[in-house]
């Protein structure tokens, strides 16, 4: 070959490389908002990662799409270890928050006013504004492996605190098989693991006490530590079947918090979910879940040492979700059993219903927590201060038998990233009430 001819065959492969390298290096097009992640419910078994929200009421589901075989072959890490698995993975990043008004009526008698300091009590009426949260959101899959991160920042009092509320990789079988391992929601109930920390898809201005975040005065616990399966069988036409399983550390001394890294005890958490849907946006479901509570030393003699408990936990759900409604029933058993000690129960429930019209949907709630009259020993007799003071957590239900939350109001969608809420509220512990207004504008992009 003549040396004029291999100087141009030369160049014109350097270009060629150049071109292929800069095409797949190309950073792609920001994606289009879309809303935050929650667990399909009323659908078989998603593509690993792909978690959808809840279906707006009045709205029909899209059938589901099945995983298409692996596209890719293994990426070379000797010559390119990142930018193989990045061109292969669709990587998005999700921001979601709230801020908003409240004025708060405490009837002249004591209540906490915040569960990071529950001993301060103002009676009389007050006023705040407030920004509490901002959730990060990010998610990537390749083919049938995904993984998804939920990063919190969020106000503690007048302090912000970071918090990893969801950490987790999934991967998808079939649509009768996909696992998961990491810290995600409990598949306890709908409510539990359909609304995320965003509250823009949430009707309501905040979560049902008995399904609230650990750190926010829940009952059932709302995190896993762990792993678990999940999947989706067709029964014909009587519709179909799905199953969660949940193995993980379960609740630490401090119920506020799920262990994150060792389980302070050996015993796991395990939790079933088994669901019906017959016709399209009907579910019916149940759970069942045991965990082992490890035993707190007391700090003061006022309350006592609380032994090693064991907790099981039935629930109930049946939610519809069709023709402009949404109907969310709830209900729960909660037995402890500490080493030693009398056995107590706990038992609640809530009932959820809005109707669309337009983007306007109107709404109603109530919540029932009923409490043995000898106090429950997690969360009424708790203590893990160097003070021996009740930790806000439990001194919200501490000396009633009976509370309740009855709340009404709005959501308006104004846009497709802006939702506005405006909700009345009255919350009962035995004979003592508190109402509550709040406007609330939520957020996502």
């Amino acid at each position: 070959m003549r040396p004029s001819c291999f100087l141009l065959f030369a160049a014109a492969s350097v270009a060629a490389v150049t071109h292929a390298r800069s095409a797949a290096c190309a950073e792609p097009a920001p994606p289009l908002p879309a809303a935050p992640p929650a667990a399909a419910a009323s659908e078989p078994a998603p593509a690993a990662g792909a978690e959808t929200p809840p279906t707006p009421p009045g709205s029909t589901p899209a059938p589901p799409i099945a995983a298409p075989p692996p596209a890719w072959g293994p990426p070379s890490f000797a010559s390119d270890p990142l930018g193989a698995v990045a061109s292969a993975a669709d990587l998005t990043l999700k921001m979601y928050g709230d801020t908003g008004y409240a004025i708060r009526d405490h009837a002249n008698q004591p209540w906490p006013t915040a569960m990071s300091n529950p001993n301060v009590y103002a009676p009389g009426v007050w006023n705040s504004f407030f920004a509490p949260r901002l959730d990060l959101f990010g998610s990537a899959d390749v083919s049938r492996l995904a993984f998804l991160t939920e990063v919190m920042f969020e106000g503690l009092g007048n302090n912000i605190g970071v918090d990893i509320e969801r950490i987790q990789v999934t991967y998808l079988v079939a649509n009768w098989l996909r696992l998961r391992a990491g810290r995600s929601h409990l598949a306890f109930g709908y409510y539990n693991d359909t609304y995320h920390h965003g509250n823009f898809f949430e009707l309501t201005t905040s979560r049902p006490y008995s399904v609230n975040f650990e750190d926010s005065c829940g009952i059932i616990m709302s995190h896993n530590v762990g792993a678990g399966f999940d999947g989706t069988v067709d029964v014909g036409g009587a519709g179909s079947i799905r199953y969660d399983f949940d193995v993980g550390n379960g609740r630490a001394a401090d119920v506020t918090a799920v262990a994150l890294q060792y389980a302070e005890t050996n015993p796991k958490s395990v939790n079933l979910r088994l669901r019906w849907m017959p016709i399209d946006g009907l579910i019916l479901g149940v759970n069942g879940m045991r965990d082992v509570i490890p035993p707190l030393a007391s700090p003061t003699a006022m309350i006592p040492n609380r032994p090693t408990t064991e907790e099981l936990v039935a629930g109930a759900h049946a939610v519809y979700t069709e023709n402009h409604v949404l109907l969310d029933i709830e209900g729960f058993a909660m037995r402890h059993n500490p080493d030693g000690a009398p056995s107590t129960s706990i038992t609640g429930g809530f009932a959820e219903v809005g109707y669309t019209i337009g983007s306007v949907t109107p709404y109603f709630r109530a919540e029932y927590i009923h409490f043995p009259s000898s106090g429950d020993i997690i969360f009424q007799f708790t203590s893990n201060s160097a003070e021996g003071a009740l930790v806000g957590y439990q001194a919200i239900y501490t000396g009633f038998d009976s509370f309740t939350d009855l709340r009404a109001g709005f959501k308006w969608v104004a846009l497709p990233q802006l939702a506005v809420k405006l909700e009345v509220e009255r919350l009962g512990r035995d004979a003592m009430d508190q109402e509550i207004a709040t406007v609330k504008v939520a957020f996502g992009f």
